[in-house]
């Protein structure tokens, strides 16, 4: 098996409010990871300003004319609230989408940013992360839109393994397992006792898919389990009930090896 390797550099994007008048900013970048991109109608959409950050251009918001311009080397893209039509130099682009406004934010499909600019464009479905390729300065930009982030899955999943361990009255267990469990799952572990390994600090392999906006799903591998000729698998489905990120299943089981 593979080893999946998922780079984790956490931080903070700026998130840029397009108000009214003319203002003109130049990106300064950090890291090549834009965190608050969004799917809309199967399309995945970027923020015009973290994307302008990543790749080193200049943007520019007209308050006046709801015009936002994006400058990079001798590229000049325009794009209008409400219009079909992104401009590039002289050259009008179809759309079939207009931008999307979202808490003052602009957003626009990365396929279109990427026509524009020449880049390639890449969209995994299952991790829900996207890319903008440029071949000429060998970068890569990736675009995560993730209902919920990958590595707060895994601390969600982890400090309920942790609660499930430390608790042992049923009343305790209601208390304490309430903020990380659904209500169906609390039963389950109480009238059969379950319990389940910390992998926090000894996983091995992993991996993670959406199956839906309200659903994260998580499987990890810990090779091999102290003392056994085989290895454990969690498999776990987290899911978003009343604005609250919850574990709705969790399964673990132990995987002889073949002799």
């Amino acid at each position: 098996m593979k080893r999946l390797v998922v780079c984790c550099l956490i931080v903070v994007i700026a998130t840029f409010h397009f108000g009214t008048g003319n203002s003109t900013v130049y990106a300064s970048v950090t890291e090549n990871y834009i965190y608050n991109g969004k799917v809309v109608n199967g399309r995945l959409y970027a923020p015009i300003r973290a994307v302008s950050e990543k790749i080193k251009a200049q943007v520019n918001w007209n308050g006046a004319t709801k015009t936002a311009t994006l400058i990079k080397d001798k590229k000049v893209i325009k794009m209008t609230l409400g219009s079909k039509i992104l401009k590039v130099n002289n050259e009008e682009i179809q759309m079939d989408v207009s931008l999307l406004l979202d808490n003052g934010s602009i957003f626009l499909p990365i396929r279109f940013i990427g026509d524009a600019l020449e880049y390639k464009t890449n969209w995994n479905k299952n991790n829900r992360i996207g890319s903008l390729y440029s071949e000429q300065e060998q970068s890569s930009t990736a675009v995560f839109a993730q209902p919920l982030y990958y590595e707060d899955g895994y601390k969600l999943l982890d400090e309920a393994i942790a609660k499930v361990k430390n608790v042992s009255t049923v009343a305790q267990k209601r208390q304490y397992l309430k903020p990380y469990f659904t209500d169906e799952m609390i039963n389950l572990i109480i009238m059969r006792n379950l319990t389940f390994t910390d992998k926090s600090k000894e996983r091995d392999y992993y991996s993670y898919s959406y199956p839906k906006e309200t659903n994260m799903s998580i499987r990890r591998q810990v090779v091999p389990v102290s003392g056994k000729f085989g290895y454990s698998v969690q498999i776990a489905l987290l899911t978003k009930r009343n604005n609250q990120w919850v574990v709705g299943s969790l399964e673990e089981i132990f995987v002889p090896y073949m002799p």
